[in-house]
């Protein structure tokens, strides 16, 4: 009996173990296609035979899209407006979540479920309204108006985390600390905040994330080249009239996941702490 319950174990790890296989496959594939492909000669991309390990590699690509665009400065563009809708996010966030699990007032429970509510809402459906506002207060075009656009999509995501994180201190420390004659700021700065130090560097990589891939609103907000984002030059490198530059695409692509890849390896411990304390209740 015991050796059947084994084996049937064992059926269930290795199923397990090659669905893994499977999905990181499908996930890391292409972009290792991608990554591939930046660095192979034109005439060996579209072959009949694909070429799934180069056998001869350049740069051209890289050095075509910093000569022959304006692709630094798209870059530029996304690393400032990544930069500081993060750093508004995490500071408004951090504070309304302080305040919403420290303060309870009549309507608390509202506020926090009506975040819950904005969050399930389409980002889409703010996309028509946006345009129209931006255009009639000339945002249009403009670095603060996507700065704006971003932190209103999100914020409610950003404090509804910061929630989870608040609720896991115990009320006792505010309330020594009150005693102690600390007040509301100091609490939120000398308490609260080091506290969820781990669970912070979560919501900073989902907002800088989140802003430096985003392509609907940079798209529908954005016209002159000086203003766009890095998604929206690898798209307009897609030409229609002419050969696609797919070396060029894969090149920019993945420049583009540069500072992904550098924000998962440099905050790995931080990211797994602060899903581990917003996850658990005790």
């Amino acid at each position: 009996m015991k050796s059947k319950y084994l084996k049937k174990k064992r059926l269930v790890q290795v199923g397990i173990f090659i669905g893994l296989c499977v999905f990181s496959f499908f996930f890391v594939f292409p972009i290792y296609w991608a990554v591939t492909m930046s660095f192979k000669y034109n005439e060996d991309i579209l072959t009949t035979v694909p070429q799934y390990i180069p056998t001869r590699v350049t740069t051209a690509h890289y050095i075509e899209i910093f000569r022959k665009s304006n692709f630094p400065t798209f870059l530029f563009n996304s690393a400032k407006i990544a930069t500081f809708t993060t750093l508004l996010c995490v500071l408004v966030a951090s504070m309304a979540g302080f305040g919403l699990t420290r303060f309870r007032f009549k309507g608390s429970k509202t506020v926090s479920f009506g975040i819950y509510v904005i969050r399930m809402i389409p980002g889409l459906l703010y996309t028509i309204p946006l345009y129209i506002i931006y255009l009639n207060l000339g945002l249009l075009d403009n670095s603060i108006g996507l700065i704006a656009a971003y932190c209103t999509f999100s914020l409610p995501m950003s404090i509804w985390l910061f929630l989870n994180f608040y609720d896991e201190i115990p009320r006792e420390i505010y309330e020594s600390a009150s005693i102690d004659g600390c007040s509301s700021y100091r609490m939120y700065w000398n308490i609260a905040l080091p506290l969820v130090l781990p669970s912070i560097s979560v919501v900073a990589i989902l907002c800088f994330i989140g802003a430096w891939n985003e392509f609907g609103l940079a798209l529908t907000l954005t016209f002159r080249d000086e203003a766009k984002t890095l998604p929206i030059a690898i798209n307009t490198m897609i030409q229609r009239d002419r050969d696609t530059p797919f070396g060029s695409i894969a090149a920019a692509g993945t420049l583009s996941m540069v500072p992904a890849i550098i924000l998962s390896l440099t905050m790995q411990k931080y990211i797994v702490k602060g899903f581990t304390a917003g996850a658990v209740k005790g």
